[in-house]
């Protein structure tokens, strides 16, 4: 028998900590400044988000974080190019703004809780059924590409195991 084990899912994690900053925000005011460099980097999210998402469409494979066994398709282009989950680094993103916008250190605090669940339970999680699915291809796509974002000394090893987990 299958084993299921329960998750929430990321849009639910997202939900949260967009919560948890709005409470922790209250009475914060919006300034001009920093409507602008949130709007940049809400810009920059939504283009990573909209783009990895229409490109696993255009794959035609799930976008389905709860279902990732159901993926037919391998995704190794687009924003998957420079990271191997772009639609987590767009919702990270997205909570970076609001903290931006509120100019709220105290808001990164559930942004750096969602990224923590994400990258410690939901990511093993898709990249176990990944290579399960997937083999070998899958093994050398998660070897060339970081799992958020790289930089040009992270293949020097001293932050390898972050980047490339």
């Amino acid at each position: 028998m299958e084993q299921i084990i329960r998750r929430p899912p990321p849009a639910v994690l997202l939900a949260m900590a967009g919560a948890a900053q709005s409470a922790m925000t209250r009475g914060r005011t919006v300034t001009p400044a920093s409507m602008v460099a949130a709007t940049a980097v809400v810009g920059g999210s939504l283009c990573l988000l909209a783009g990895s998402a229409g490109n696993f469409l255009h794959h035609r494979t799930t976008v389905d974080p709860v279902r990732v066994e159901r993926a037919q398709h391998l995704v190794v282009d687009g924003p998957n190019r420079m990271t191997r989950n772009p639609m987590y680094l767009g919702l990270t993103g997205l909570l970076l703004s609001h903290a931006i916008a509120r100019r709220s250190p105290s808001a990164l605090i559930p942004l750096a809780g969602f990224v923590w669940l994400i990258d410690r339970h939901q990511i093993p999680a898709e990249e176990k059924a990944l290579e399960e699915r997937f083999g070998q291809d899958y093994l050398d796509y998660k070897e060339a590409v970081p799992r958020w974002l790289g930089t040009p000394w992270c293949t020097q090893g001293c932050c390898r195991s972050l980047c490339r987990r």
